[in-house]
């Protein structure tokens, strides 16, 4: 099966990301995913495993997980969501030992390996139709795909990001040494729970019994949640600023240096190549998580390493430095804040123009009160994303939030005119949603190359 061909075949799946029915999603069942793993030969058993939850900051946790981990000698692999561009991207596997040059794409599975293991996979989602059940979903098979994958690689520990939600996410059925909570917040409420207590009792479902639980600082409901759970599993729980500590030394447009005091060891002058001064303590909860995999600890050099290389795309990162611009998937009130609190600190005396792409279900209002506030003016647009809330009717629901708000539906028209438009000082926003974000992040890097190759021809 060609690459192109698993494409085809994975989009004809139900994909929540792209529909997001809560009835539909609310019938998701961790049965059907442990049936598909046991007619696979339960690959997920393959490999030891470090599953991360949460709300926000699980994508940056993974990624500091698996680049500290790179840097062992051990064969580990990557699992994430949602991709920013290439669905590729979240299937990752490193089995060329530390201290290797690092690249973007140099770890994700293959197009001919993911068409390989895709084809494994379908004949037993066929069953499911032939049956006349529902078959695995879209998220499910791919799942199941990078279960292959680590198998066949021979990933001795592999990083899973949990898709949505934690007790019936398909990455649920592993048996994990150790398990991640990020910051929990309200989000998916359609879906998870109207309150924050019953959001956390989801997401802690991924706790399992006498494991080592990493929590990074949580609101008192979401902690009571995660301490009900640990204490009916028999599970230790460690939490960030308690456990796990971080000091900043500096935080610039470079990122951060910080030390960081785990269970086993002092880290002191990481350098950490992201902004933001809450990534402080995710580095802490994943130096705490990679600290738990072994009593003997781990050099401090593997940890100088991974965190020093670590690459996470659309989370505050800077794509231009004049005007500054800078690319965030910040899509709820919580992740909104945390940019805001870069901006207020990196932004200072800048006037600061947003570009805003937001889908329907998510909470406008919280995100606008956190940055409308801070913002010159804001410009509202639309991903080409099935949930995409159309521009004007963003525009509506912030314009409470800024005095200045426009409309340009097109994000590539609307980024053009920004930058252009914008002060060599002035700072570039776009945020509100991956969706937006990696599309734009996409064609911007194929503009960059256009424009290389350019210039090569003319000299």
């Amino acid at each position: 099966m060609t690459y192109d061909e698993a494409l085809r075949e994975l989009d004809a799946l139900t994909d929540h990301e792209r529909i997001h029915v809560p009835e539909a999603v609310r019938g998701l069942r961790s049965e059907r995913m442990r049936e598909l793993c046991e007619r696979l030969g339960e690959p997920q058993r393959a490999f030891r495993a470090i599953v991360v939850g949460g709300t926000n900051g699980k994508g940056s946790i993974s990624a500091m997980i698996y680049s500290i981990l790179r840097e062992s000698r051990l064969r580990v692999g990557l699992y994430a969501s949602p991709h920013i561009e290439h669905v590729r991207e979240r299937i990752r596997t490193w089995v060329g030992g530390p201290s290797q040059p690092r690249a973007e794409g140099d770890d994700w599975i293959s197009e001919a390996a993911f068409g390989e293991a895709l084809e494994r996979v379908l004949p037993v989602v066929e069953r499911w139709r032939r049956g006349g059940e529902a078959p695995p979903t879209y998220f499910e098979a791919l799942t199941a795909v990078a279960f292959e994958q680590f198998k066949r690689q021979g990933v001795e520990v592999a990083v899973l990001e949990v898709g949505l939600g934690g007790r019936l996410d398909a990455t649920n059925v592993v048996e994990q040494s150790v398990s991640v909570l990020a910051p929990i917040a309200l989000d998916h409420t359609d879906i998870l729970g109207t309150d924050l207590a019953a959001i956390a009792r989801e997401k802690a479902g991924i706790i399992k019994p006498r494991q080592t639980v990493i929590t990074a600082p949580q609101q008192a409901e979401a902690l009571a949640a995660i301490r009900d759970a640990c204490a009916e599993q028999g599970s230790a729980l460690l939490q960030a600023e308690a456990d796990l500590t971080s000091r900043i030394h500096r935080h610039d447009l470079d990122g951060l240096q910080l030390s960081i005091a785990g269970v086993r060891g002092v880290y002191e002058e990481l350098e950490l190549p992201l902004l933001g001064r809450h990534q402080a303590l995710n580095a802490a909860v994943a130096v705490g998580a990679v600290e738990a995999l072994s009593s003997a600890g781990m050099p401090r050099a593997m940890v100088e390493r991974g965190l020093a290389q670590v690459a996470c795309p659309a989370r505050i990162e800077v794509v231009q430095e004049e005007p500054l611009v800078l690319l965030d998937g910040a899509h709820n009130a919580h992740a909104a804040r945390a940019l805001a609190d870069t901006l207020q600190e990196l932004g200072a005396g800048r006037r600061i123009h947003l570009l805003v792409g937001m889908s329907s279900d998510k909470a406008v209002e919280g995100v606008g009160e956190a940055l409308g506030p801070l913002a010159a003016d804001v410009t509202c647009c639309q991903s080409r994303h099935p949930r995409a809330l159309p521009a004007e009717t963003l525009a509506k629901r912030l314009a409470p939030y800024c005095a200045e708000v426009h409309v340009m539906p097109d994000p590539v028209d609307a980024y053009t005119y920004l930058t252009n438009a914008a002060d060599r000082a002035d700072v570039v926003v776009v945020t509100g949603s991956f969706y937006l974000v990696g599309p734009l992040r996409a064609a911007l890097k194929a503009a960059s190359r256009a424009a290389s190759r350019d210039t090569a021809a003319l000299t």
